[in-house]
Formats: structure tokens, C-alpha cells, sequence
């Protein structure tokens, strides 16, 4: 004869509550029997009462809470708060600039995490991963620093295509030569910057200059 499965009940924490306003001048067994609860559970229960009734979960829930992913970085308001700040003054907030905060503010809690991987290597990397994890856990996302949108850049771009060709469209091709004067960067600023999701990713002009050199540059149509 095939063992008939007891059908799971979800309590939440008003229920527990009540119940165990509900138990007195009575066995517990006899009780859980009136109340159609596992013995178990209720066992269960009475080891975690002064949590369960002591609790400030809304009674709708169904957990104490505590559950779930635990943060491994301790300091997180911490490093959230030097994030946040960066991003307030316009600045870049990039992996690189989290690690050298970690490095000179929390350097022991580093030196501990490196020393649990097999080697440098692929401790620097799980740490960057780690901090990538963290940025993207507290809704910071990797955004390209700009203040008009790519439909506005190819609305422009379009319509200066348009403009020169109705003008230059009869000249010969060899005769159209475009001389454009370039400019190479070096000791450049990043190209993108960690930034709250639906913040601004706009940067100070201090953050936007580096060294360069110019160079012209011209080329046929044809």
C-alpha cells in the first residue's frame, strides 16, 4: 500500500504567533492534533519562540528573516559611501579606483581575502570579479559618459551628410579631399564610469583632460 504524503503547510509569522497564544491548559500533542500540526514542526517552533515572538517581520511573512546571499566585502557602506561620493563631484568611478581604496583603507581584510586563493593571478581576478559583483549588486552599472543620446549624435550626423553632398555632389571625387586635424590622446581618462542606474554619468572637467598630440590628416573621396 502505497504511504500516504502529509500535504505541506506554509505558516507565516501571525499564525505562529497565534498558535502559540493558543496553547494553554493543554498537551502539546494533543495539541498539534487539534490543530492538525506536525509534531515536528511545532518542536521546531518552540525552540526558536523567544525569535518568533519577539520578531518585528510584518505577520504576513513567512521567514524571520536573515535568509538569502550575505555580503562578503563587511564594509560595504563604507566603500558604497566613497562610490556614491565620487559620482557626486562628477568624478570616475571605476574597479581599479575601488581596489586602491581597499588597498589603503581596509588593507588587512585584503591581504586575508588574497592569501585564501592559489596564487596572485587568480586572486587579483576573483578579487575584480568580487568588486564587479558589487558594483552591479547596488545598481551601478558600467555607462559611457555622455550628455545627448545616440539617436540626437545620428540625427546630426545625417543631416551633415545630407548638406555636404548637395553641395559638393558635381566636383569631381578626386577633387574632394577631407583634411581633418586629429588629436591623439595619451595619459587618457577612462573610456566609461561606474554610475547609480537612473543617475547621471556625467563628468567634471577636471576628469576630462589628458595629454595629446595633434596630428592632420587628409584622404580622397574616391
Amino acid at each position: 500500500m502505497e504511504q500516504r504524503k502529509r500535504k505541506q503547510v506554509r505558516y507565516n509569522n501571525g499564525h505562529r504567533k497565534s498558535l502559540f497564544d493558543a496553547t494553554t491548559g493543554i498537551s502539546e500533542r494533543e495539541f498539534c492534533r487539534k490543530k492538525k500540526l506536525a509534531f515536528s514542526t511545532w518542536r521546531d517552533w518552540r525552540r526558536r519562540k523567544d525569535k518568533i515572538i519577539f520578531s518585528k517581520r510584518h505577520s504576513r511573512r513567512a521567514t524571520l528573516g536573515g535568509q538569502g546571499h550575505r555580503e562578503l566585502i563587511p564594509y560595504k557602506d563604507e566603500l558604497l559611501a566613497y562610490m556614491r561620493d565620487r559620482r557626486g563631484t562628477q568624478r570616475y568611478v571605476r574597479v581599479f579606483h575601488l581596489l586602491w581604496w581597499i588597498k589603503a583603507n581596509k588593507k588587512p581584510w585584503l591581504e586575508q581575502y588574497l592569501a585564501t586563493k592559489t596564487n596572485e593571478e587568480v586572486a587579483y581576478r576573483s578579487f575584480r570579479t568580487l568588486l564587479m559583483r558589487f558594483s552591479y549588486r547596488h545598481r551601478f552599472r558600467h555607462r559611457v559618459p555622455c550628455k545627448l543620446s545616440q539617436k540626437v549624435l545620428d540625427a546630426v550626423w545625417l543631416g551633415y551628410a545630407a548638406t555636404f553632398w548637395n553641395k559638393y555632389a558635381p566636383y569631381d571625387k578626386r577633387q574632394i579631399i577631407n583634411v581633418d586635424e586629429t588629436d591623439v590622446f595619451y595619459d587618457m581618462p577612462p573610456g566609461k564610469t561606474l554610475a547609480g542606474i537612473g543617475m547621471s554619468s556625467k563628468f567634471s572637467d577636471s576628469e576630462k583632460h589628458s595629454d595629446r598630440l595633434t596630428a592632420v590628416l587628409s584622404i580622397r573621396a574616391d
